[in-house]
């Protein structure tokens, strides 16, 4: 649905993108990652056809947006941070402004607006002037103006920026709400915020790709190490630790007589499934019951940090790419 093949954007003597390429998967939320300086913003206004490429290709909704820039227009809603809105007009004003700017049928606007606010929750605040809105709303409205216009695309530049806790995790269980109905592009410096809204990630840094995948694809390829966690009455350490795939065994005993046993995994396992069933069959044979058995990943935190120090220690090899 979002393909950038090869891209490269220079503003003078900077890149600010060079030779970036990666996809985001039809109906899919999409976190896009980087460093400040990484060329997030700069990718997004080239796919919003704001700015032209200086070589690659970008594609959205199955359009090349230089081949066909109107049509790729027509695909993509782009919410960048602060949304400039007309705030003398009222919200519902605003959105038949935006049904009128993309030539949505007049006979098919009243119901593609009830639609938009019933989803962004701002149907209360139709006759309500956009400059006396809060920012939240606002950023409500703001997505509300992209849905009208029957975009596929949904492409997010830090919309979470200034927002209160209440009003950010509103807008994410919004972004969050249009999986599978939008594929969304989702640009945050915010990890947590990436983390509860994304089932996919799209790290770059210096205008390359660093990885993309899910969080749980980015710790095997080389992220950072996963830990399995079993609690049972008996921890067998020597033989958990002899098992193909782990790393090392911590395990401690609570005052209750039960053990949690701490496994930490190499991520170029990729069946952790066996080495789960292993572990408890090695328990069960000295006894043991199993009350818990559960994977735990890094955090995004520590899966964004090592694969950057990755890619600082080794900047001739080929960026990391999680299948």
């Amino acid at each position: 649905m979002i393909s950038v093949d090869r891209v490269s954007k220079r503003f003078g003597a900077v890149a600010a993108v060079d030779g970036l390429s990666f996809e985001v998967p039809t109906g899919c939320v999409a976190g896009f990652l980087g460093p400040n300086g990484a060329g997030k913003t700069t990718t997004i206004r080239m796919l919003a056809g704001a700015i032209p490429p200086d070589g690659g290709h970008l594609r959205v909704a199955g359009i090349d947006v230089d081949g066909d820039p109107m049509g790729a227009r027509r695909r993509v809603g782009y919410l960048p941070d602060n949304a400039p809105m007309p705030t003398e007009l009222r919200a519902i004003e605003y959105l038949r402004f935006r049904c009128a700017l993309f030539g949505i049928a007049s006979v098919e606007r009243e119901r593609v607006i009830s639609q938009a606010i019933d989803r962004c929750g701002v149907a209360g605040f139709r006759r309500t002037l956009v400059g006396a809105l809060s920012r939240g709303m606002r950023q409500r409205l703001a997505l509300a103006g992209a849905l009208v216009t029957g975009a596929e695309v949904i492409i997010l530049d830090e919309p979470g920026s200034g927002l209160d806790p209440t009003a950010a995790i509103a807008f994410r269980a919004l972004v969050r709400g249009l999986r599978g109905t939008h594929t969304v592009l989702f640009s945050s410096h915010n990890l947590a915020e990436v983390e509860a809204t994304c089932d996919h990630l799209v790290l770059i840094d210096h205008g390359r790709l660093v990885a993309q995948g899910s969080r749980e694809s980015l710790a095997r390829s080389g992220a950072g190490s996963s830990t399995l966690i079993i609690e049972s009455t008996h921890a067998p350490v020597d033989a958990l630790g002899q098992l193909e795939g782990v790393l090392a065994v911590r395990s401690q005993r609570d005052d209750s007589g039960w053990t949690r046993i701490e496994l930490e995994i190499d991520p170029a396992t990729q069946a952790i499934g066996s080495v789960a069933e292993s572990a408890g069959s090695l328990v069960a044979q000295v006894g043991g019951i199993v009350r818990r058995c559960e994977r735990v990943v890094p955090p995004l935190e520590e899966v964004f940090a090592r694969l950057l120090a990755r890619q600082l220690s080794e900047p001739n090899a080929v960026r990391a790419r999680a299948s």
